[in-house]
């Protein structure tokens, strides 16, 4: 909502920290733990960062890592697979639901979800989009977007789409308030459990595309375990057209023709103790 303040829960460090010193961990391990971005990753993000003290707050470290690229209703296949499903699978079919968009960037995807939703009538549900970045976070919020010639947030619409959203270059979306009355956004950490209080109950949908094939194995798997916990048993997990879900028994899949979702099954998933290596909030 317009104004509204964002919330944040994450064991990010937001304080100056001290340079790094011999016996201890190098800063790319550092950021690896906390953001679960591999370090070979971090390493070509970086360049030589990690040989001169550590002048900069890990949140701006950060910043440099994310690569925010996103749009609305990016790989069109998955939402045409969705749209048939909350007509006709057993759980997405109900009238409202609660709906978790991780690492959403700067909102696309999850304004995405909320028009999808409210044009299929649950306009009761309930989007949450999160993500590490405070600044993007600061984006999605004020939920204003504009169409350019080639690459940017409307180059994937489909064709159920295209009537809503900009066709001219220049011309400004600006998030109605019939999505904004159903779409929050916080800055959250997926290697952290996500607060009850954000979702209002069990993730009926939870959208996570194109982040774990960033991660470590460690990370995908607490990941996909914070995730599993967020869940309700039946709920829909939609992974990226590049990622592999691991065998974990907390998933199965869901095939269809464009694209494979994944269903949570019941067994309970175990999350982790706080990252290693992360320093308290302020």
């Amino acid at each position: 909502m317009p104004g509204s303040p964002i919330s944040w829960h994450s064991s990010l460090p937001l304080t100056e920290v001290a340079p790094t010193r011999p016996g201890t961990p190098s800063l790319i391990e550092r950021l690896s733990r906390q953001t679960g971005i591999a370090p070979s990753y971090i390493g070509a993000r970086l360049g030589t960062h990690q040989l001169f003290p550590f002048q900069n707050t890990p949140a701006d470290l950060i910043e440099r890592l994310l690569v925010q690229e996103t749009s609305f209703f990016r790989h069109a296949g998955q939402w045409t697979m969705l749209r048939n499903m909350l007509r006709e699978d057993p759980v997405l079919s109900a009238s409202a639901l609660r709906v978790w968009s991780t690492a959403c960037a700067t909102g696309e995807e999850a304004w995405s979800l909320a028009f999808l939703l409210q044009s299929e009538g649950k306009g009761r549900s309930r989007v949450i989009g999160s993500d590490i970045s405070p600044s993007a976070i600061a984006a999605a919020t004020l939920g204003r977007y504009t169409r350019l010639e080639a690459m940017g947030s409307f180059r994937d619409l489909p064709e159920f789409a295209r009537p809503a959203f900009p066709l001219a270059s220049g011309e400004v979306w600006d998030a109605p308030s019939n999505l904004r009355s159903m779409t929050r956004f916080c800055v959250h950490n997926v290697l952290d459990p996500m607060l009850s209080s954000e979702l209002g109950g069990p993730a009926d949908l939870v959208f996570c595309r194109n982040m774990l094939i960033y991660f470590t194995e460690d990370a995908v798997n607490r990941a996909l375990a914070n995730i599993a916990s967020a869940m309700r048993t039946g709920g829909i997990l939609v992974l990226g057209a590049s990622e592999t879900m691991r065998d974990n028994g907390l998933f199965e899949p869901v095939e269809t023709a464009s694209a494979i979702f994944w269903r949570r099954t019941g067994r309970p998933a175990v999350t982790a103790t706080p990252m290693a290596g992360a320093m308290p909030r302020p």
